[in-house]
């Protein structure tokens, strides 16, 4: 009888300098350069000032550099994993990681924007209860986080 795999430990860290050069070999060993950059990445000099940039945390799947995830003042948040940490929870772990960091910073909801055929985005965006809307080939999603001590107040049109 086989014993299914323990799921893996999935943490984040504020990506500080050596997370970039660790995130940096993790993206040449193990992921698609479209994944981890915007368009024309061709230095490692781009990748560590696109990383310095962004407000983001590294993550860490059993201890060990697997990708990153941002999370922006306004709510927005994207991530990109490792070839090798995908398919068993991972980003699913990490969406739920990032709304509760999110939920703690006071914000009102996470957004996240993706492309219809990103079917292992989608799938994780449906897993957490994300409402998606569509346009075109972009999807665009919603997670609203639960109303709660330190949440901000609602503006007057109710947002």
């Amino acid at each position: 009888m086989h014993t299914p795999d323990p799921a893996p430990h999935v943490s984040l860290r504020p990506l500080d300098e050596p997370g970039i050069e660790r995130l940096l070999q993790v993206a040449l060993a193990d992921a698609d350069p479209e994944d981890v950059m915007p368009p024309g990445w061709t230095t490692d000099a781009q990748f560590r000032a696109f990383y310095r940039a962004m407000p983001a945390f590294e993550v860490l799947v059993d201890g060990r550099t697997a990708g990153m995830v941002r999370l922006a003042d306004d709510g927005e948040t994207g991530m990109w994993l490792a070839r090798s940490a995908r398919g068993s929870g991972v980003g699913k772990a990490v969406l739920r990681l990032v709304l509760a960091h999110a939920t703690r910073a006071g914000l009102r909801a996470v957004l996240a924007d993706t492309t219809t055929d990103n079917a292992a985005a989608l799938a994780v965006l449906r897993a957490v209860g994300a409402e998606l809307r569509t346009e075109g080939d972009r999807v665009l999603a919603e997670l609203p986080l639960p109303d709660g001590p330190g949440t901000r107040p609602a503006d007057a049109n109710g947002s």
